[in-house]
């Protein structure tokens, strides 16, 4: 090995580990479908959609074909001052709001939903000091919640290790326990399945927190919040004027067989993040979309400034090309109760290799966006160590997935097939015989 093959790096791993335990042949080299090529010619189904983002696999013409024409039209620009927009970012964010519940119809693009998590917050924080009620900068989180990582980003994200070494954090982050199991009754809640946030809220005075941000399924532990419970969540927040914040960078655009989760609710977030899938992981894509009222109390500040946020490749003209031709694609006839079906069947698979070897347990979550409860003989959660250790034998197995407490996560293309996910399912039960602790 030389140190030229590792010029690339990335913080998240250890190098000196991995380069003793890896070396250059596990190099993606090709992808076609729902399949991966490395540098040594291994074949793998990729179960993780790369980073959670390839939701339409490696072969989608539409996209691809679109990003070229965009390259000959005009190969870049921004909207980050709005001097001169593309016409296509203009074009697409119509047809995107067009598509998301109302209030919400005005975008903010950026590059990556930890960038727009941490925009929506600083947004929020930046609307108190345009409207006066500058005490307001608390943002209150949920316990297993994964916001990103960045300065803010961190701080909203549940995972005390990455406190522990990105220290210091933003101080102003509180916070507070999961929602209920999906068990919750909405016909005799009163209210008590919210009240962790609103004691939490109490704790700090209302008048000191500015916003709520939650994922609607939780990118740690997979499970779905009932809608019941974040439309109560957001109802108890507009009563004390903070904005909620749904964080659908995982869950939208398709993930859980629907452009987004809180689209089923019968009360609308103030902000919304999106990312991962607007692009189908084809280019760095990621938006704010705001409520009609935060727009038009921001459209006129009364400072000249504005909002003091951004980057130079917001609206990306190629990003927006892409964005479109995904949207065609969510949006076309069948497509998302098509992603219900196959995620069904997929479920179903599972449960039957789950009778063939009792590690495997209950699958949690929505659409294709999954966990695969791991325990012990003891009944017992397997440990992030052992779930992280499956995934080793997993990737031996041609399966490539990522891992969580207790939990495999499996979130493969939107567009796998029935024998692509008999495959999948396969290869996990073969692995998961194959471990040993």
């Amino acid at each position: 090995m030389t140190n030229s093959e590792y010029a690339v790096w990335h913080g998240l791993t250890p190098m000196g580990p991995h380069l003793r335990e890896n070396g250059p042949d596990l190099f993606l080299v090709g992808g076609s479908g729902s399949h991966l090529v490395d540098a040594a010619g291994r074949r793998y189904l990729d179960a993780r959609s790369s980073m959670w983002n390839v939701t339409l696999g490696y072969s989608c013409e539409p996209v691809k074909q679109a990003m070229a024409r965009q390259l000959d039209v005009l190969p870049s620009g921004t909207v980050m001052r709005y001097e001169h927009p593309p016409q296509v970012t203009v074009d697409y964010a119509a047809a995107l709001v067009a598509v998301l519940p109302a209030p919400l119809r005005h975008v903010r693009f950026g590059n990556t939903g930890s960038q727009m998590t941490e925009s929506a917050a600083m947004l929020s924080r930046f609307y108190r000091r345009m409207t006066g009620e500058t005490d307001r900068h608390t943002v209150i989180a949920l316990h297993e919640a994964y916001h990103g990582t960045g300065p803010l980003a961190t701080a909203l994200t549940d995972e005390p290790i990455l406190h522990d070494y990105s220290a210091p954090v933003d101080a102003h982050v509180v916070h507070v326990s999961t929602p209920p199991p999906e068990t919750c009754d909405p016909a005799a809640c009163t209210g008590e399945c919210v009240r962790p946030v609103i004691e939490a809220i109490d704790a700090v005075g209302a008048e000191r927190v500015t916003a709520v941000m939650f994922e609607p399924v939780s990118g740690t532990s997979f499970r779905p919040a009932p809608t019941h419970y974040l439309e109560t969540l957001i109802v108890e927040c507009r009563r004390r004027g903070i904005h909620s914040i749904a964080d659908e960078v995982t869950t939208g655009a398709g993930r859980v067989g629907a452009m987004t989760y809180v689209e089923r609710l019968t009360e609308v977030p103030d902000m919304l993040v999106l990312g991962k899938g607007l692009s189908a992981g084809y280019f760095p894509l990621a938006a704010l979309v705001v409520a009609s009222d935060i727009y038009e109390t921001l459209a006129d500040p009364p400072v000249r400034l504005g909002f003091p946020n951004g980057s130079t490749t917001d609206g990306h003209p190629v990003g927006a090309a892409s964005g479109l031709a995904v949207l065609d694609i969510l949006t076309a006839d069948d497509f998302l109760p098509g992603v219900r079906r196959r995620s069904a069947e997929l479920i179903e698979m599972l449960a039957t290799a789950s009778k063939s070897d009792p590690r495997i347990g209950t699958v949690r979550g929505a659409g294709m966006m999954l966990g695969v409860e791991l325990r012990d003989s003891d009944g017992e959660l397997w440990s992030l160590r052992d779930v992280s250790a499956l995934r080793g034998v997993c990737r031996e197995h041609g399966l490539l997935t990522s891992y969580s407490i207790g939990v495999l996560p499996l979130l493969p293309h939107l567009t796998i097939s029935t024998d692509d996910c008999r495959e999948l399912v396969e290869r996990f039960a073969k692995a998961v015989a194959a471990y040993q602790p």
